[in-house]
């Protein structure tokens, strides 16, 4: 198997591994007897995860010639969290559990990316991304198929079967890469300068202002699903069919929209995709707190595929551009996945509180007012910053490089 071909057949199989439970485990925590606040503290502790290891593991990616086995170290980790995720009906140890995918979670996307650069380069990076995306969200679409099927004919806990035969399966496509395929020194951006990982994430401002708008794009896009599920299983709905079709339908729509992005780009560079991202996530949130029938739902989920399936391919060809010659890209990629692992955390616990006390639809306007804040601070900081959208390619990103 060429390497190319065995990079989309790794994205669709470990996109079913690293979702996990995904948009389930809010329904699977409901149907346990959880109030809204503390299946999104459960929810968020795998974000809160991420939030702590993505840039270390990020730096640490930039230095090892192990990535295929660090890699296959991550999804079994998440199989493994799911299969004892389902295992006990204690809060803490489902928290435990939600840690420890977390962790693996957050290193898949950084080694992901670094096979990817290390095996196509720079100048086709772009172009691989948006092909790895749509497979990665056909794996999602499938398991999430599988999912359903599983947690409504056996019940939710089932679900881990579907997240550990992917496992499995990533690690088997893994086996057919070629590890001298690899050019480590292209996965790391090129050859590293005399300034620590620290201070270059720190004194690039582009990164900085793109990780500002990471956050709060996933702060207001992260829990809406869950949380919309949520709103439909107490309005009497099937807990599994509902987020089971929910969940196909923005995966199927991202396979589109991920191939779409490339397009977007050569015409108007990745900031503009990213921007586009941002208002779809808005509209998204406004008509998700009136979608009180599947006429708006489907709707709001396609929303939903569009602005991921966007925002999937422009955020890693942004950090690979801005980082490029640096030598230190996968830690710029965990620095802004960092920003990414906060949204995540932040975004259940701000939809269970709210929805909690004033109700899910009110929840969702506030997910809403918190991308456009992001959308508003995105356009502003790279107006201020003079950045410049790069135009008329599809291999690279439109972040002026560190």
């Amino acid at each position: 198997m060429q390497s190319a071909t065995s990079l989309l057949a790794l994205n669709f199989a470990l996109a079913g591994a690293r979702e996990g439970f995904g948009p389930f485990l809010g329904v699977y925590l409901q149907k346990q007897g959880f109030d809204p606040a503390a299946t999104g503290f459960a929810m968020g502790l795998a974000g809160l995860a991420g939030l702590l290891a993505t840039t270390p593991v990020g730096a640490l990616i930039d230095r090892t010639a192990y990535k295929r086995a660090a890699l296959a170290t991550a999804v079994l980790g998440i199989a493994a969290g799911a299969v004892a995720l389902v295992a006990t009906n204690n809060l803490w140890l489902i928290g435990l559990s939600q840690l420890v995918i977390g962790v693996a979670d957050t290193s898949i996307a950084p080694l992901v990316a670094a096979v990817t650069l290390g095996i196509v380069g720079q100048k086709a990076y772009g172009q691989q991304v948006s092909r790895n995306e749509a497979y990665n969200h056909a794996g999602n679409a499938a398991n999430a198929a599988l999912s359903g099927v599983l947690g409504y004919t056996l019940g939710l806990g089932f679900v881990a079967i579907a997240i550990v035969v992917m496992a499995v399966a990533s690690c088997g496509v893994l086996l057919a890469i070629d590890k001298g395929r690899i050019d480590h020194a292209a996965a790391r951006g090129g050859e590293q300068d005399e300034r620590s990982t620290v201070r270059v994430l720190f004194e690039t401002k582009p990164l900085l202002l793109l990780a500002g708008t990471v956050f709060a794009y996933q702060t207001a896009n992260g829990a809406m699903l869950p949380f919309l599920a949520q709103a439909r299983t107490a309005a009497g709905a099937d807990p599994s069919l509902t987020t089971g079709v929910m969940t196909v339908v923005s995966q199927a729509t991202m396979v589109g929209a991920a191939l779409l992005a490339a397009r977007i780009a050569k015409d108007w560079g990745y900031a503009s995709v990213l921007s586009i991202a941002l208002g779809l996530v808005v509209t998204r949130g406004i008509l998700a707190a009136f979608a009180a029938s599947w006429w708006l739902v489907i709707p709001v989920q396609l929303l939903e595929g569009l602005a991921m399936g966007l925002g999937g391919v422009a955020i890693p060809a942004l950090v690979a551009e801005t980082m490029e010659g640096s030598g230190h890209a996968n830690a710029g990629l965990g620095g802004v996945m960092t920003a990414y692992g906060a949204g995540a955390t932040a975004s259940p616990l701000v939809a269970g509180l709210v929805a909690q006390y004033l109700g899910f639809s009110t929840s969702f306007i506030a997910l809403a007012a918190i991308a456009a804040g992001g959308l508003a601070v995105w356009m502003a900081g790279r107006r201020v910053l003079g950045l410049r959208d790069r135009t008329g390619q599809t291999d690279g990103a439109s972040a002026d490089p560190a």
